[in-house]
């Protein structure tokens, strides 16, 4: 049907208002809003937005990925109405859209999350060895890996078409695939090569034979791995350290040019997430970029489930132009003092502009106020306590402004 009204679209309507009406047509659209909603495991989630159902965010949430059943639309101008609405019997609601967000007096009760955040890592100057920055025992345990493995690697600056496609079709499909199966979309072949035709290739060998590859591009002292991909997601070169030789090549050619940073690029903002957590042994701090904010959350329930996915979550958002990582502390959260000590530092991050903030969601962590004040007074980045026992979720927005412009 659709295939037919197109053709009827093209064969009758003149070539030259073909656009302008498709423009007209899809404004038109997106004034109406798709709502969506999950009700499972005691946990009610709203979504709004054509993008909201983002199956990563769906996946932590319930610990599995749940299709949400379409239960209406809304028009713009009555989004503000209907999230008033629906805060009174869901305990989350996630409202995504590119250019358009509720009224201020919404979005201040909302907590804005950036889609990425990028981490960089920061290099010695050129005549410092590579090898003495790095006192990370896991960051020690893979370069040990990828000594034994014998991998080595070399740098196509001018890629051609076929070495792109055999990266695209045998490296970078077959790990995206088994990676991130549920979470990523892979670039048709046309768009792929479009996009990155004008980068460089470094290579990956292990005795003598091609086993893997990123995408590089050195923009000023800046370099910048943007895509990997092993041959044929091979689990035994997974298990032999190949990802982390993509890593420390990356670093070792930009610190042989003279760069200052190598751009580790975007993961998701969860504190837990693989890839960040990843990437911050490698030295890597998270830093703002130019992304437009396009997803936001109004915490709503006070029930346990909610604490239960917040606790197990913690996450960044952005407020006042700064970053700030949430980690939340409740009855999920069983640790000692020495459990939570090691605990507080994964959840820390180095950044520009980041800041923490512990949230204490009962009675038991509030008791231990003192002991947690006295662990945040050892981090270097800045730190709050809030605290959020007697109080609903839905203040936590207010309570991070308040701790953020207090500074």
């Amino acid at each position: 049907m659709l295939k037919f009204f197109n053709n009827l679209y093209y064969q009758y309507i003149p070539v030259r208002f073909q656009q302008p009406l498709k423009r007209f047509i899809l404004a038109i659209w997106n004034v109406w809003l798709p709502i969506y909603r999950i009700e499972q495991s005691g946990l009610t989630v709203i979504f709004i937005g054509n993008r909201a159902c983002d199956p990563y965010i769906i996946n932590l949430i319930y610990d599995e990925y749940i299709k949400p059943p379409r239960i209406g639309t809304v028009p713009i101008w009555s989004v503000d109405k209907r999230i008033m609405l629906w805060e009174e019997s869901a305990d989350l609601i996630i409202f995504r859209h590119r250019r358009f967000w509720p009224s201020t007096a919404v979005t201040l009760r909302m907590l804005a999350m950036p889609y990425y955040v990028r981490q960089s890592t920061d290099l010695p100057p050129a005549d410092v060895d590579m090898l003495t920055v790095f006192h990370n025992s896991s960051t020690k345990r893979d370069l040990k890996k990828i000594h034994d493995a014998g991998f080595q690697y070399d740098v196509i600056t001018h890629v051609h078409s076929e070495q792109l496609y055999f990266f695209y079709q045998q490296m970078y499909r077959p790990f995206i695939k088994d990676r991130h199966c549920f979470t990523d979309v892979i670039l048709p072949w046309e768009d792929f090569q479009q996009s990155y035709k004008n980068m460089e290739l470094l290579q990956v060998y292990s005795a003598g034979h091609l086993v893997a590859g990123s995408l590089t591009l050195q923009t000023d002292t800046c370099y910048t791995g943007h895509l990997h991909g092993i041959l044929d997601a091979d689990r035994g070169l997974l298990n032999s350290g190949v990802v982390a030789a993509l890593y420390w090549f990356a670093m070792l050619e930009a610190h042989r040019r003279g760069c200052a940073t190598v751009n580790m690029n975007c993961a998701r903002p969860f504190l837990k997430d693989g890839v960040l957590v990843y990437k911050k042994k490698w030295g890597s701090r998270i830093v703002m970029d130019n992304r437009e904010r396009e997803l936001l959350l109004l915490p709503c329930g006070n029930r346990p489930q909610m604490h239960r996915y917040l606790e197990k979550n913690p996450f960044i958002c952005e407020q006042d132009g700064r970053l700030v990582s949430l980690v939340f502390l409740g009855a999920h959260t069983v640790l000692n003092d020495k459990e939570l000590t090691s605990y507080i530092k994964y959840c820390h991050y180095q950044g520009d502009s980041l800041s923490t903030c512990i949230v204490l969601l009962n009675d038991q962590w509030s008791a231990r106020t003192e002991m947690i004040q006295a662990l945040l007074r050892g981090l270097t980045q800045p730190n709050h306590l809030i605290d959020l026992s007697h109080r609903a979720i839905a203040e936590l927005p207010e309570c991070i402004r308040n701790c953020v412009g207090a500074k």
